[in-house]
């Protein structure tokens, strides 16, 4: 049996993203794998049977799992990661890494008492035309970042039609619904891009027909160590969903359209002054996803990312403390303003 197949994942939490975290490791070649749930219900969409623990402790005495997956509710994965990370796993934990701060530091010292990685799923960070965007932020070729336009909306009783949507975690702000924290992962390629949060500031909208006791929408306006500052907004409302990037720099304006799958770059440098024959229009230039791209093809890289670095002993990201920073940015957002 080749190292591969003989690295032993648990599974914890089996819900979509975790049947399609199974789905994925089954097709990377991963083949011990068992699963953690509190109920032992039938699968949805796997077509084999693995090992089902309804108990975690006896999960981790038994099976000996080197990684877990923490793939249960937002506000349910500290408690299982910290379990797994004094049983000595390696973690992969959903997004967002909770719903909370408190906690997460314990849980990184308890890693780093063990000598363990962990890893904070944010599989956008993989996109190849987001990827693109960084390296032209790296290179120069944008200039200096000044302002990002963010905006990410979806109708969440379309999500999981087999499921009545009031039930869900993502609408209950007790188990860390609400899209501030469910749709993060725009916050969290900001703070990929530029870093650490300066100021954040926030308001919640409730007054929609959807049956949520969560916001159902939120917008952000944060600005960021360097001075860029961001416009953010996510909502669970839109039909069709509607997700797009602006980012304007010194020596350019870029636009992802994550549904059209394109990537527009403008070439201009902001304050150059017209020549006497008039304004010159800012070349552009148009990238698509690559032929045959697919969505899951991110959680197959975010995938063979976290298990390259573990079998390097180097350290992937974002980790446990990175990835709280966009927990902070949310808790903040939703804020009540002080008298």
């Amino acid at each position: 049996m080749n190292e591969i197949e003989n690295q032993r994942i648990l599974v914890c939490g089996v819900g979509s993203i975790g049947e399609r975290h199974i789905r994925n490791l089954v097709a990377l070649g991963y083949q011990q794998i068992a699963v953690y749930r509190t109920r032992n219900l039938p699968f949805r969409s796997l077509d084999r049977e693995f090992p089902v623990y309804t108990d975690l402790e006896t999960a981790l005495q038994e099976f000996v799992p080197e990684v877990a997956l923490v793939t249960n509710p937002t506000a349910l994965h500290l408690p299982v990661a910290l379990m797994a990370a004094r049983a000595g796993c390696h973690l992969l934990i959903e997004k967002p890494v909770s719903h909370t701060l408190e906690g997460l530091k314990t849980l990184q010292t308890v890693l780093d008492a063990h000598g363990r990685f962990s890893m904070v799923a944010y599989m956008m960070r993989f996109h190849p035309l987001l990827l693109q965007v960084k390296a032209w932020l790296a290179d120069g070729t944008l200039g200096q970042p000044l302002f990002a336009r963010v905006s990410w909306g979806e109708h969440v009783p379309d999500w999981h039609p087999w499921e009545d949507y009031r039930e869900t975690y993502a609408v209950q702000p007790e188990m860390g619904g609400g899209p501030a924290l469910t749709l993060s992962h725009e916050i969290d390629l900001l703070v990929w891009l530029f870093g650490m949060a300066a100021q954040v500031k926030g308001m919640a909208h409730y007054a929609t027909p959807l049956a949520a006791a969560c916001d159902h929408a939120v917008d952000l306006l944060i600005r960021f160590g360097q001075g860029v500052v961001a416009n953010v907004h996510l909502d669970y409302c839109q039909r069709p969903p509607q997700r797009s990037w602006e980012l304007t720099c010194t020596q350019g304006r870029v636009v992802f359209d994550y549904y059209a799958g394109t990537l527009t770059r403008w070439n201009g440098v902001v304050g150059e002054i017209p020549s006497p024959e008039g304004v010159r229009q800012p070349e552009s230039e148009i990238m698509c996803v690559p032929e045959g791209f697919d969505r899951n093809d991110l959680f197959l890289a975010e995938l063979r990312y976290f298990f390259d670095c573990l079998k390097a002993g180097t350290t992937p990201c974002p980790g446990i403390l990175e990835a709280a920073e966009s927990v902070r940015i949310a808790r903040l957002a939703l804020e009540e303003p002080s008298e």
